[in-house]
């Protein structure tokens, strides 16, 4: 697909080639040397009040040999690591006006009638110390002091009133003829100039006027420049910028000056390169080149926070921080990448082309474009191509035609106008098709479709039927199959007949076919073949097996970190690519081999959009990435070094159980740092001062003697340990910035104490209380001999005691066991009689139900015959048996049995109730035995009625009502 592209675009990389070098040639002769970008944006980080925690305004940056910035600002002395802002308050009234640093890394600051130096504490926190008291009785009041520099005669401070020069705590002074405005130093000479009287230089501890520079009198000069070996740029807030050069004064008549007068200089600051930097009141920065021409302009609309530059600080990396009238911003100037800035005109980058001296950019809000000159990338004077507003996909060039692949269709883009030559919604893409260069194949949403030229310009042909998978990525193999990768299903294979109007045959590919996965697999070209991109590689198609394959010498040169994601190349056969974790190039060497290169490219690892990476080599020197926030540009003729070592810091020590922090970085290494036991919890800080992508530096720690290997790379800045062991520890960190370059490894090292019963006096005191534990023991032993003896006698005694009270127990065991078999005797003789009773009981029962059941017999017979004699037989019979049923000798034996076993119940019965009748007394104890009515009413001869009478009169004698059960209660008397 790519080898492809590049022949439709060879004449469009021509013109573009042409284009650029004219451009650069013409406008930018110094390119070769420059090192700032003029070219695109430079990546600007906007730190905020809200963010560093201090006043809006920042009057000086410093930055001392550690890397650690320092700010003027209005509410005392920023200092920043790269992640932590500290403020160090210096005066609860006045703002920090200056800020310097000398050589020895002392940081001095200047402010409202006082200056002095920031020095540590006990803890190693820096606090403000005056320098004041050094100063005459008579020297009172001096304002502001604006610049502090080290020089030969020492640190000097300037307010408008004096010039204080500090060395080996001693100050000198120098008085104005009138009044100083403003002090500057270029290269080792300092100048300072009062608007009254001139431009003055202190030279050997005086101030002399320099030559021919008597018209800046009655102006204010607000900065200079060294600008050769043999001159100097002045700039004034009223006259622009002149050119001091043998002792005379010409202006600079330049671009970057007309815009400096037209702007109010505040403030300037020399680059590397020579170039230089203009900070202004009302218009941000200039940069301009040695010839005056503007080199980057940038403003509150190209990403500035404030437009007023108070003071401009170009710092180890080459890279510059701004003091704003409100903030505080970082300008990475010294980078191969620029940018096309957001700020809501362009939108995400997703394509983008040069065509027809003009730049277009597709993005997520439209087509946007623009002229093509050495700014092309900045979004000033962008326009939005008519009708092209939303989301475009894909721009390509066939027949010298722009066509724009568009969320609503196909446009043919001409100028600043677009028109739709196509319905179909969701263009991807357009491939020219093999021997048929009058036809393009364009894949949508849903399906494919057809383009026609009809000798002027392209148009919509027709729909492809049969087919509506999205086909974003499409290509033609030499044998004119279209393949289709989709990015859930797999690859399709789609054969078109010859009409190109619909589809005759589709093959899909999935895992079944080889695939490792039926996701995620892209479809590129590369060397005129096709080829998958998947998760665990790069695959390839072979008709032999109808599968896909793993080419393992592709996936092995190409050696991406993650999936590719896209791939590109440029007219020289470097290979441009973006994969899931890097992106960079592989640059062709003379030999035919190829350079990974992916350093440069680290700032944007994070700044694609995922699924749609997207790069555009323009040349041989510029290549653009579409970014989520616009594009970025990268310049290979620009050198920058990523290998500056890094430096990491152990900053800060806080011990929340005792209440302290430690600040290392100006604190004196001790040789043993103690921490009681049992208050030993700790939190180490570090930090990194390096500041690009910062939040990208990582860290890992080692605490020897307790890890056994260093930790995984983290962002996060800072360690925690708790209840650690009692012992020697070293704790070590070391950072890796995004280039992947390590520091050397800073170490801090302490002890935890042992507790109070590990310590030396503690043993000794273990040792006495050791020696008095044995001699009590042998005191001990000696009584506890005695008093065995004693032991032996009373034990003796005591067993005696102990064998009779034994043999006394014993016999009561066995007096208890005799009277338990005894009773048990008993309890069964009485048993026995029990049912002995009730044997002859129910024998009774028997007996007299016979006798009745025969009286009945009898008196039916004798109620039935005539026969007098008969008759009175029978009146005999009747009266024996009714003798029998009612015998007092059976009576009285059922009475001694009943009571043998009842423990006399009649005497109980008779004595409680002496009211009842032997009757009465017989009907209790048939009722004690649980009898039923029918049963009695046999003993005692008479009817069931006359037992229910016989039990009611019972109940009345006794007084029981009737809630009681008659025969329980019998049971319990």
């Amino acid at each position: 697909m790519f080898y492809v592209k590049q022949l439709n675009h060879c004449c469009n990389v021509l013109l573009m080639i042409k284009l650029i070098l004219i451009t650069f040639i013409s406008y930018y002769p110094h390119v070769g040397w420059t090192q700032v970008k003029s070219v695109g944006l430079p990546s600007i980080h906007n730190y905020t009040k809200s963010q560093y925690k201090a006043g809006t305004q920042n009057w000086g940056i410093a930055q001392d040999k550690n890397g650690f910035m320092y700010f003027a600002n209005n509410e005392g002395v920023l200092q920043f690591d790269g992640i932590h802002w500290d403020l160090i308050k210096v005066s609860e009234s006045s703002p920090v006006r200056s800020i310097g640093i000398d050589n020895e890394n002392n940081v001095y600051v200047g402010l409202f009638n006082d200056f002095g130096v920031l020095q540590p504490n006990a803890a190693g926190k820096l606090e403000f110390k005056s320098l004041r008291n050094l100063l005459p009785p008579e020297v009172d009041g001096f304002n502001d002091i604006w610049s502090i520099y080290q020089t030969s005669h020492g640190v000097v401070f300037q307010s408008f009133n004096y010039l204080f020069i500090y060395n080996h705590e001693r100050i000198k002074i120098i008085h104005p003829e009138n009044q100083f405005h403003f002090s500057f130093k270029v290269g080792e000479r300092l100048f300072v100039h009062e608007p009254e009287s001139g431009l003055y230089e202190l030279a050997d501890g005086i101030v002399v006027k320099v030559p021919g520079t008597d018209e800046l009198i009655g102006k204010e000069v607000w900065g200079m420049l060294a600008f050769d070996e043999e001159s100097m740029l002045i700039g004034t807030n009223s006259g622009g910028i002149y050119v001091y050069e043998n002792e005379k004064l010409t202006k600079w008549d330049t671009p970057v000056n007309k815009l400096v007068e037209k702007s109010q200089l505040f403030s300037v600051s020399p680059l590397n390169g020579e170039l230089f930097a203009f900070g202004t009141v009302t218009n941000g920065l200039l940069i301009s080149d040695g010839n005056g021409e503007v080199v980057q302009h940038i403003t509150i609309e190209s990403g500035l926070q404030n437009n007023t530059i108070l003071c401009i600080y170009s710092d180890d990396s080459q890279n510059l921080w701004l003091g704003l009238d409100n903030g505080i911003d970082y300008i990475e100037i010294n980078s191969p990448i620029s940018f096309n800035y957001d700020f809501g005109k362009i939108g995400t980058g997703y394509t983008c082309m040069v065509f027809d001296e003009k730049v277009y950019l597709g993005t997520n809000q439209g087509l946007f474009v623009k002229s093509f000159d050495a700014h092309a990338i900045n979004n000033v004077d962008f326009e939005l191509v008519e009708n092209t507003t939303g989301q475009v996909w894909s721009l390509d060039v066939y027949n010298g035609q722009l066509i724009c692949g568009h969320n609503t269709g196909t446009f043919l883009v001409k100028g600043n106008t677009a028109v739709k030559v196509s319905e179909e919604e969701g263009l991807w893409q357009y491939i020219e098709l093999n021997h048929n260069p009058d036809m393009l194949l364009g894949g949508h949403y849903n399906g494919l479709s057809t383009l026609k030229w009809n000798g002027k310009e392209w148009e919509f042909n027709n729909r492809i039927k049969g087919f509506s998978e999205s086909s974003r990525y499409i290509a033609q193999d030499s044998a004119g199959i279209i393949w289709v990768s989709h990015g859930a299903k797999g690859i399709f294979r789609v054969t078109l007949n010859a009409e190109l109007d619909s589809v005759i045959n589709i093959r899909l590919y999935t895992s079944e076919q080889g695939l490792p996965s039926n996701e995620h697999n892209i479809l590129f070209e590369y060397d005129n073949e096709e080829y998958i991109s998947t998760i665990n590689g790069i695959y390839e198609y072979h008709s032999d097996t109808d599968n896909f394959e793993l080419n393992e010498e592709l996936t092995q040169f190409f050696d991406f970190n993650g999936q590719l994601k896209t791939l590109e190349l440029d007219e020289s056969g470097n290979i441009w690519f973006i994969s899931e974790k890097e992106s960079g190039v592989f640059r062709k060497n003379e030999d035919l081999t190829y350079t990974k290169i992916t350093l440069p490219f680290k700032p944007l690892d994070d700044r694609y959009v995922n699924g749609f990476e997207f790069i555009c080599p323009i040349n041989n020197e510029h290549t653009l990435f579409g970014i989520d926030n616009g594009f970025a540009l990268y310049s290979s003729t620009y050198s920058k070094q990523y290998t500056k070592p890094l430096k990491a810091y152990i900053t800060q020590i806080d011990l929340p159980y005792i209440d302290s922090t430690l600040f290392l970085l100006n604190r004196k290494p001790e040789e043993n740092f103690n921490i009681p036991f049992g208050k030993n919890s700790i939190r180490f800080h570090y930090t990194a001062p390096f500041y690009e992508k910062q939040k990208q530096t990582e860290f890992s720690f080692l605490l020897e003697n307790y890890d056994d290997t260093w930790s995984s790379w983290s962002n996060t800045s800072y360690k925690d340990f708790t209840s650690l062991p009692f012992g020697d520890y070293v704790f070590r960190v070391k950072a890796r910035n995004l280039y992947g370059i390590e520091s050397d490894v800073s170490s801090f090292a302490f002890i935890i104490m042992p507790p109070w019963y590990k310590t030396t006096v503690a043993k000794y005191g273990f040792i006495l209380l050791l020696i008095a534990f044995f001699t009590l023991v042998m005191k001990f032993v000696v009584y506890r001999m005695e008093l065995s003896e004693k032991r032996v006698v009373q034990k003796h005694a005591t067993e005696l005691a102990l064998k009779e009270e034994k043999f006394q127990l014993q016999k009561l065991v066995d007096e208890k066991e005799i009277i338990k078999l005894r009773n048990e005797k008993l309890q069964g003789e009485m048993t026995f009689k029990n049912k002995e009773l009730a044997n002859q009981t129910m024998g009774i029962i028997q007996k007299n139900q016979l006798l009745v059941n025969l009286k009945d017999e009898l008196q039916k017979i004798q109620k039935s015959t005539s026969d007098e004699k008969l008759k009175k037989k029978i009146t005999g019979l009747t009266r024996n048996i009714n003798k029998e049923i009612d015998n007092k000798q059976q009576n009285q034996v059922f009475e001694t049995y009943f009571d043998e076993v009842h423990e006399d119940f009649f005497k109980k019965l008779k004595s409680k109730y002496t009211g009842l009748t032997p009757r009465d007394m017989r009907l209790c104890a048939y009722i004690r035995m649980n009898l039923t009515s029918k049963e009695i009413a046999a003993l005692l001869n008479i009817s069931d009625r006359g037992i229910e009478i016989s039990r009611y009169r019972l109940r009345k004698k006794m007084g029981l009502s009737r809630d009681v059960n008659l025969s329980t209660f019998l049971t319990n008397l």
